[in-house]
C-alpha cells in the first residue's frame, strides 16, 4: 500500500521540486546496467503506430540479447498493439488508458523500465512508477525545462539528428548486446490468408503489378493534414503508374480515412481499389506483402509497409526524413529543397507555417521519378533523373 502510494504520487511532487528549485533528488547511477540480473522489461512506446515500428529494431535486441527476460510493451490505445500482439518478440502487449494498468506493471516489479520515447516529463514518471530498479530513458532539454529525465536511474544524451530507430538502439547500447537493425510487424497465417481473399475478390491475378498507396486523412485533416500531400496529385501519380505500368493500385486506410480514400478514386481515370476502413492493421500488412511498390505520407502504413520489406517512397514536407523517414534497404524519400524544411518539431503539435510551400513543392513527376528508378523504366519512358533519396540502415 505505502509503495504503491510512493510510486504513484512522489513523481510529481519530485517533478515540481526539481523544475522549480533544480532539487535532483533522483540521483543516476554511474555504473553499468547489470544484464545478467534482468530479468524482467517493461519498455513504454506510447506513441503512434509508426514510432513503435521504429523501436522494434531495439526490441528485437534486447529480445536477442537478452532471451530469458520477460518483456512487456506498453502501448497507447491507438492500434499499436497489434503490430506486436500475437507474435513472438514480446511476451505481453498492454494498452495503457487507466493507472490501474501501471499499477499491475509495479505489481510485477521489473528489473528494467525504458522509456522509449522522448516528449517529456510524463515518460519519465511511468517508468518511475512501476518500481523498477533500473529505470532508463533519454536526457535532453525540452524548453525551459532543463533534463526531463531527472527520474531515470540511467539516461543516455538524445542525438537529435539521428533517426528514430538509430535513437531507439543508442538507448540501450550501453547493455552492450549485438544489435539489430530490423524492423517487426506481427502478420499471422489468418492475416495472409484473408488478404488473398481480399485481393481475389478485387480481380487481382497472378503476375498483376500491385502498387499501395495510403493517402493519410487528407490535407483538410485538423490535427494530421499538415502532413499530406495534395489530394488530387496521388490521383494523378495513380493514373501515371496504372497507365505505364499497367498496375493495379490499392488504397489503404483506416476508418477515418474513407472519405479521403473516396475522393482519390473519384478523381482517377483507372478506380482503384479501396480497402480503407475494410482491414485490420494486420490485414492492411498482409496485402502490402504482395505489393511491387508502397507510396505514402508520413504516416504509421508507410513503416508498416517498410516493416513487411516492401519498397517503400515517403512524401515529406515539414518532418525530417533523415529522423522518421521509412527505414530500410529499399526505402526512399522525396522531398522539397526549400531551405525552410523540415522545420517540425516532434515537441509541437503541428508546424508554425500555415501554406505548407514544402509540400506544393512536390510535383508528380519527382514521385514519379523515383517511382521509375524502383519500377525500371516502363515502354515509351525515357531514362529516369537521379533525383530519389534512398534512406539505408
Amino acid at each position: 500500500m505505502l509503495r504503491d502510494i510512493f510510486y504513484s504520487f512522489s513523481p510529481d511532487l519530485l517533478g515540481g521540486l526539481y523544475f522549480r528549485f533544480g532539487v535532483n533528488l533522483v540521483t543516476e547511477k554511474k555504473y553499468f546496467l547489470d544484464v545478467d540480473g534482468i530479468r524482467r522489461i517493461c519498455i513504454f512506446a506510447t506513441s503512434g503506430i509508426g514510432n513503435l515500428i521504429m523501436l522494434t529494431p531495439m526490441i528485437r535486441t534486447l529480445r536477442s540479447g537478452i532471451p530469458d527476460a520477460r518483456i512487456t510493451v506498453v502501448v497507447s490505445p491507438n492500434g499499436a498493439k497489434d503490430v506486436l500482439d500475437g507474435g513472438d518478440l514480446v511476451d505481453e502487449v498492454v494498452v495503457l488508458d487507466r493507472k490501474r494498468k501501471l499499477r499491475k506493471i509495479r505489481d510485477d516489479w521489473p528489473d528494467l523500465a525504458i522509456a522509449a520515447t522522448h516528449r517529456g516529463f510524463m515518460r519519465a514518471k511511468r517508468a518511475f512508477r512501476t518500481g523498477a530498479i533500473y529505470r532508463l530513458g533519454f536526457r535532453y532539454d525540452h524548453g525551459e525545462k532543463l533534463d526531463t529525465g531527472f527520474l531515470f536511474t540511467h539516461t543516455v544524451p538524445l542525438d537529435k539528428s539521428k533517426h528514430e530507430v538509430e535513437q531507439g538502439l543508442d538507448l540501450i547500447r550501453q547493455l552492450g548486446i549485438p544489435q539489430i537493425r530490423k524492423l517487426y510487424m506481427h502478420i499471422d497465417d489468418e492475416d495472409r490468408s484473408i488478404a488473398g481473399k481480399i485481393l481475389q475478390e478485387a480481380g487481382m491475378q497472378e503476375g498483376d503489378i500491385l502498387i499501395g498507396i495510403h493517402v493519410g486523412p487528407g490535407p483538410s485533416d485538423p490535427e494530421r493534414g499538415w502532413r499530406c500531400w495534395p489530394i488530387d496529385r496521388f490521383a494523378r501519380l495513380g493514373d501515371m503508374i496504372a497507365r505505364d505500368y499497367n498496375a493495379k493500385l490499392i488504397v489503404v486506410g483506416g476508418p477515418a480515412e474513407v472519405p479521403v480514400a473516396n475522393e482519390v478514386a473519384s478523381s482517377m481515370e483507372r478506380v482503384p481499389i479501396i480497402l480503407a476502413g475494410k482491414t485490420t492493421l494486420r490485414q492492411t500488412a498482409a496485402v502490402m506483402e504482395k505489393c511491387r511498390l508502397f507510396i505514402s505520407n508520413d504516416t504509421g502504413p508507410m513503416h508498416v509497409a517498410a516493416a513487411v520489406g516492401v519498397p517503400v517512397i515517403g512524401i515529406f514536407g515539414p518532418t525530417s526524413p533523415l529522423k522518421h523517414g521509412p527505414y530500410g534497404d529499399n526505402c526512399f524519400f522525396v522531398e522539397s529543397d526549400l531551405p525552410c524544411c523540415p522545420c517540425h518539431e516532434p515537441h509541437n503539435p503541428k508546424p508554425e507555417c500555415q501554406s505548407l510551400d514544402c509540400l506544393e513543392a512536390i510535383t508528380v513527376d519527382m514521385v514519379m521519378d523515383t517511382v521509375v528508378r524502383i519500377l525500371g523504366a516502363s515502354k515509351g519512358q525515357k531514362d529516369a533523373k537521379q533525383a530519389y533519396k534512398p534512406i539505408s540502415p
